[in-house]
This record gives C-alpha cells, sequence and structure tokens, in this order.
C-alpha cells in the first residue's frame, strides 16, 4: 500500500472520527438541554412572567387543570396577540405546575362541529371587524376557554384584547381548586339594590366569595358568618337598631364596605339635597364621614342634554360636573392600577377626625380642578359653568379607615352594648352608592371597569385575599406609533424612494473618481494605465 493511499485512509478515519464526536457532542448537548429548562422574560413590564400568587396557585394543583381554548385563526393584529399572549401564559402556569395545566386551541371556524362544540360550552361567537382587499368586512370570531378540574368547570366566554390576563387565568383556577370562601354579606331592607342590580360586581366575584343578602338586622343582628358586610346605597334611613348591628359587627372586628349618598337628586327639577342614612353617627365616631355636599369636577363624563338653539332643542353632549371621572388614585394595592372610575353625584370625605388609633388612606381624589357644592344646589346640566366654579383643590371621595374603633353607641344611656371597644380591623368608605350599581329593566347600565376593580379590590383587602390584587388592573401598555403631519410623511416617502438611488450614483462617482486618480498616477510613472 502506498503511502499517499494509507494517508487518504488515516485523514479519512480522522475525518470520520471528527464528525461522530460532533454528532455525540451535539445529541449529548440537546439531552442536557431538555432536563434543565431554563426561561427570560424579556418584556419591560414582565408580561410573561408569573406573578407570586400566580406561581402559588400552580403549584398546589392537587390534580390537572384542562383548558380548551376556543380561538378562531387569522384573526386581526390586536385579536392574534391576545390568542399568543393567552397560549404563552398557559404555557407558564403549566411550567409552573409542572404539567398540572394541560390546554388545547380549537378553531371553532373550522367545520360546523367544532362551533356547535364552542357554544355548547358556552363561548358565544363575536362579530369583529376585518379588512380585506381595502374593504371593512365583518367576521365571526370566537376567543373564549373552558377550564376543567375534577367535577368542576368555568366558562371565560370572551377574553377582551388587553385585558388582564394573567388575572382572568389564576382567578379561573382559584375557583375551581378553592375549598372555603369568604363570605360576602350585602345589607338589605332599607331600600338597598338587590343582588340583580349588581351584576358586574356580582360577576366579578362569583365563584371566589359566598355572596349572601343580610336583612332584619334590627333584631338579629348582623350573622356572625359574614366576613365582609357590603352597605350600598340604602334609600330609607336606619334605625337606631339596625345602626347598632352594624356598630357592633364592628366591634367584634368585622369589615364594611360603605358606598353612601349624602345627596337626595332630582333631576326634573333640577335640585339636591340633603340626606341622611342613619349611619352618620357611626363614621363621625370612626373618624371618616361623608360630608353632605356634592363635589363637581371640571374633569366629568359627557351626558346628552337638550338645549335651545335659534328657536330649536337640540340634543347636545355637555360635561357634567357632577359625575367626575375620577383618574387620582392612591399607591395602595386596592387602588393602584386604577385608570379611571366615574362617580354619580359623589359627595367628598371628611378625613380630619380619625381617631390617632385608626389610620386613613385616601384612596381616590377629583382632580385639581374642582369643589364641594352645599347642599340644597342647583344640579341642571344646562347650566353654564365658569373656571370660577372648579377654583378648589382635589378632594377625597373614597378612602380606607384601618384600626381599632369605638364604639358609636358607648356613651348612649338609653342603650347597652356589648362591646365598646374594636380589635383592629378595617373598612372602606365612598362617596357614592351607585357606583356598583347597574340598575334593572330599562334602567340598566354598563358601568367603568375601575368602579368594579375598585370595589372588587376593597373586597378582597378587606376579606384578606390580597395575592391577585395586582392582577386585576394589570394592562397591556400600548405604544402606538408617533403621528406624524401629511408634510412630514410625503418628505419621507420620496426620501425612501430617491435615497437610495442617490447613495449608488454617490458611490460611483467615488469609485470613478479613485480610479481616475489611479490611471494618473500609473501615466505618471510611465506605466499602461
Amino acid at each position: 500500500m502506498s503511502n499517499a493511499f494509507a494517508g487518504l485512509l488515516a485523514n479519512r478515519r480522522e475525518a470520520i472520527f471528527q464528525v461522530l464526536l460532533i454528532a455525540g457532542s451535539l445529541i449529548a448537548l440537546t439531552y442536557v438541554a431538555s432536563q434543565f429548562v431554563w426561561r427570560a422574560d424579556l418584556t419591560e413590564n414582565n408580561r410573561y412572567t408569573l406573578a407570586g400568587a400566580s406561581q402559588e396557585i400552580a403549584q398546589t394543583l392537587n390534580d390537572p387543570v384542562t383548558v380548551t381554548a376556543y380561538f378562531s385563526a387569522n384573526l386581526p393584529a390586536r385579536f392574534g396577540r391576545t390568542k399568543e399572549e393567552f397560549r404563552a401564559l398557559l404555557q407558564e402556569f403549566r411550567a409552573a405546575a409542572e404539567g398540572d395545566v394541560e390546554f388545547k386551541f380549537v378553531n371553532p371556524n373550522e367545520s360546523d362541529e367544532t362551533g356547535k362544540e364552542a357554544q355548547q360550552a358556552g363561548i358565544q361567537p363575536v362579530m369583529i371587524d376585518v379588512r380585506e382587499q381595502n374593504q371593512m368586512t365583518q367576521k365571526r370570531a370566537y376567543l373564549g376557554a373552558v377550564f376543567q378540574y375534577q367535577d368542576q368547570r368555568e366558562v371565560i366566554p370572551f377574553v377582551e384584547p388587553g385585558s388582564a390576563l394573567e388575572y382572568k387565568i389564576a382567578s379561573t383556577i382559584r375557583k375551581l381548586t378553592s375549598e372555603e370562601k369568604s363570605v360576602v354579606g350585602v345589607l338589605q331592607g332599607h331600600g338597598e339594590p338587590g343582588l340583580q342590580a349588581m351584576t358586574q360586581l356580582r360577576e366579578s366575584l362569583r365563584g371566589r366569595y359566598d355572596i349572601q343578602t343580610v336583612s332584619g338586622v334590627d333584631t338579629t343582628g348582623v350573622p356572625p358568618e359574614v366576613d365582609v358586610l357590603l352597605v350600598a346605597r340604602p334609600e330609607n334611613e336606619l334605625s337606631t337598631q339596625a345602626a347598632l348591628a352594624i356598630d357592633q359587627y364592628v366591634m367584634r372586628g368585622g369589615r364594611v364596605v360603605f358606598a353612601l349618598n349624602r345627596a337626595q337628586t332630582n333631576m326634573r327639577f333640577g335640585q339636591a339635597r340633603p340626606k341622611t342614612t342613619g349611619l352618620e353617627p357611626l363614621l363621625d365616631t370612626y373618624g371618616l364621614s361623608v360630608r353632605p355636599d356634592l363635589v363637581r369636577d371640571r374633569n366629568a363624563t359627557a351626558v346628552r342634554v337638550q338645549q335651545q338653539r335659534g328657536g330649536f332643542n337640540v340634543a347636545n353632549r355637555v360635561r357634567y360636573p357632577y359625575i367626575p371621572q375620577i383618574a387620582n388614585f392612591a399607591g395602595h394595592p386596592i387602588s393602584e392600577g386604577l385608570d379611571q372610575a366615574a362617580l354619580r353625584f359623589v359627595s367628598s370625605l371628611d378625613t380630619a377626625q380619625a381617631d390617632t388609633t385608626a389610620q386613613v388612606t385616601v384612596l381616590a381624589r377629583s382632580s385639581d380642578q374642582s369643589a364641594r357644592a352645599s347642599l340644597p344646589t342647583n344640579i341642571r346640566p344646562q347650566q353654564e359653568w365658569t373656571i370660577a366654579d372648579f377654583s378648589g383643590a382635589s378632594l377625597p371621595v373614597a378612602g380606607l379607615l384601618e384600626g381599632t374603633f369605638s364604639s358609636a353607641f358607648a356613651n348612649v344611656d338609653t342603650l347597652s352594648v356589648d362591646r365598646a371597644r374594636s380589635p383592629e380591623t378595617k373598612m372602606l368608605v365612598v362617596g357614592d352608592g351607585d357606583f356598583i350599581v347597574n340598575g334593572t329593566g330599562q334602567r340598566k347600565q354598563q358601568l367603568p371597569e375601575g368602579n368594579i376593580n375598585l370595589a372588587a379590590n376593597g373586597i378582597d383587602y378587606l376579606a384578606g385575599d390580597t395575592g391577585l390584587l395586582s392582577l386585576r388592573t394589570q394592562r397591556i401598555t400600548s405604544r402606538p406609533l408617533a403621528q406624524i403631519t401629511p408634510t412630514t410623511k410625503t418628505l419621507l416617502k420620496y426620501l425612501n424612494v430617491l435615497l437610495p438611488i442617490l447613495l449608488v450614483i454617490g458611490y460611483g462617482l467615488v469609485r470613478y473618481r479613485r480610479n481616475q486618480a489611479r490611471r494618473r498616477r500609473w501615466r505618471e510613472s510611465g506605466l499602461n494605465a
């Protein structure tokens, strides 16, 4: 065998050995990488990183949670992003639960059978606008999910783009897996709205709380099993015995949400008068009372009113200062992250009377261009407003009291109280009794999400369920492209067309001048160009 042939075989064996070594290394590296999963979230607000409360929910699962997500295919951009974000969060929950969260995505538009399956599961289609071939058309789309745990199921009928997706998933899993639920009692018997008139709040709390109506407190007191008592918009003045029952509930350490109206409004006559609820002695003693006034704010909701124009009645939308748009929230777990709330005929809070044993936190304020209107006052939307009408500072409209409190009836000789001092407890006070009331029948209205989040966060905080508070108000921050003027747009268009051509021509001229200079040097050296 020649030396050349022997060298060829040696080189060939060495090449094969190197290939096998590389392939073996890749296989070993792939196996090792599959055993150790490393995840990185590079988004600014850690959009795809689960909060501690979500991880705890996922890690404490005893059985698998099965998620069937019904999302249509080929959705417009913002709906498509929602689908992918929903999928990414489910993957994070599955990783945190070590595989105990299983999910699959189904396209209900694929066939009649899958569409019928989605509707039978409780996912109804919605109509969305789709641009096709420069035309705007409507398409039937599905964006919902069904969660199954053991023999229980929960349905998210519509996943709204831009909503708090992690909260939706985490709270749905908690609804399915919670064994013990706190009790929310809704006071009745004094003209308060029923549960059917608070549909949004009830839906927000559904599954996580046992919501019960509480009536006859003047004779039986507040049931001891109630963890949070909701006192919302009593129309009739509470008797002394009813107020005493609520006071003694607080003295036992009970937590209360007071949402009260101190103004009796009559839009037909355009007048607002003072209103007494019977709870004023309690709040005065506790140190956070609702004043008998109205807050008017330049940052207000627009309402439709009839105005006289040239002998004709014209319906116009005007800003109505007595329905302020509240956007000034404190950095407290209850209010942090809230966007906006609309409070109708809201009264201000008096924070100067708080006892030294209690701490007051103002959760929401009106804007810097607001003022107090003493009652009675004119509330006609047609009246003309001036800058002088909003010359006051921002006013507190929602607050939290935490600490120990004295009984409002401790020094009343005609009444006997079981307890004169409370243990550590909490209460939420809002100067608007209607901010969580949807109404019924033809007067039913959709409330801003901020209203419901403020109330639901408050109930969670009072009940001690603070794990998911920050997730409820979590939103995706949109960063739209900067808007430019038509002149700038035209300039950029022509610049995009002409700049590459000019660069090519410029590069050619540089090459031409450089070659010319090179030839000149050659001629001067006696060489042929």
